[in-house]
């Protein structure tokens, strides 16, 4: 486990945080400006902190008090950027050779970030995506005790920013060490995980993806809201499709990878959700839960987030205000949630009992 504590102040920005980032991945996400990449900063070492104090496992990195320092090239931390930092006159193998400091770098290292095709190719012909590849593979091939990535996917189009979002979720469900990914972007953390910190004004505060429903960017845009369910895989079926019990009720989803009998997260994006007053007949979503309605919160954009309690969760549907009253939803009413298969994403990480 990493502990932090941070006083710091540059300028007219002043930043106090302090917390703990377990193992696995902890996304730090905020507005432009609100301290995030001077929290990783401070945490990786390359700048000092006015007071503070850092720990790792035991081991002090930084204390202000005691005047401690471990020069940042001792804590074995990888780090990745928004803007990939290769030399590009070297091929990718060596790139990555590099960050293994003398060590035989992993053949399942290589092949788990996909750069297995790139080893002979020169950097400076390679995509974006391809150098965020090569990055993360070099920051991995050290072994580090920490892993810090700024923006990384800021920089790229969506197609390659979704493939690297499914790459890095199976690569960090395999690390046993403390992830601090740092973003804007909301939903894009949520991919990754469950444990988030929010910077605001140099301040931290904790919470998770559903503790967490507004949009980082502002502006009045469209909340950003997610929902996680709980069950245990029941069986899996003819074309790869397992059948997850949630409490009395069962959902289908398109993961053939599922052990029968283990418990998963699924998350259902509140965007996604239909709602009805009965189980329609003859529609391609294949799946339908019954809950109870628990709340109704007006949003932006002339929506209102619904909040309906299914078995032990709660899950967060949006629908226009113009839907909300034709439909006449109101507190205590049954409702149906449906949703297809496909758009649910199972969560990385232990499920919490």
């Amino acid at each position: 486990m990493l502990r932090f504590s941070f006083c710091h102040r540059q300028g007219d920005f002043s930043l106090t945080a302090s917390g703990e980032l377990e193992r696995g991945v902890t996304a730090l996400v905020g507005r432009s400006g609100a301290g995030k990449s001077s929290l990783l900063r401070l945490i990786a070492g390359l700048e000092r902190a006015r007071k503070g104090r850092t720990e790792l496992e035991g081991k002090v990195w930084f204390d202000s008090q005691r005047r401690v320092w471990l020069p940042v090239h001792r804590r074995r931390i990888g780090m990745v950027f928004q803007t990939p930092l290769l030399l590009p006159h070297l091929s990718v193998a060596r790139n990555i050779a590099l960050g293994a400091r003398g060590n035989r770098v992993s053949e399942d290292l290589v092949e788990r970030t996909g750069c297995t095709p790139l080893l002979e190719r020169p950097v400076a012909g390679l995509s974006g995506g391809e150098q965020q590849r090569v990055m993360l593979a070099r920051a991995l091939a050290g072994q580090p005790r920490l892993m810090l990535l700024d923006e990384p996917l800021s920089a790229l189009d969506s197609a390659s920013r979704n493939d690297l979002l499914v790459m890095m979720g199976e690569v960090f469900d395999h690390l046993k060490v403390p992830v601090l990914y740092v973003t804007h972007d909301m939903e894009e953390a949520a991919r990754l995980t469950q444990r988030f910190m929010r910077i605001e004004k140099g301040r931290l505060l904790d919470g998770e993806a559903e503790e967490l429903p507004g949009p980082v960017g502002g502006g009045g845009k469209e909340p950003i809201v997610s929902s996680v369910l709980e069950g245990v895989v029941a069986s899996i079926e003819g074309g790869g499709i397992a059948r997850i019990d949630v409490g009395q009720q069962s959902l289908e989803i398109a993961r053939g990878d599922l052990e029968p009998g283990s418990r998963v997260r699924v998350r259902l994006w509140a965007r996604d959700l239909m709602l009805a007053h009965s189980r329609p007949p003859d529609i391609s979503a294949r799946n339908a839960l019954v809950g109870r309605i628990t709340e109704l919160e007006a949003v932006a954009n002339s929506q209102v987030l619904v909040n309906v309690r299914v078995e032990k969760s709660v899950v967060r549907a949006l629908v226009f205000s113009r839907t909300a009253r034709e439909m006449e939803l109101k507190t205590d009413q049954a409702i149906f949630l449906i949703f297809k298969s496909a758009g649910l994403e199972p969560v990385s990480g232990p499920v919490r009992l």
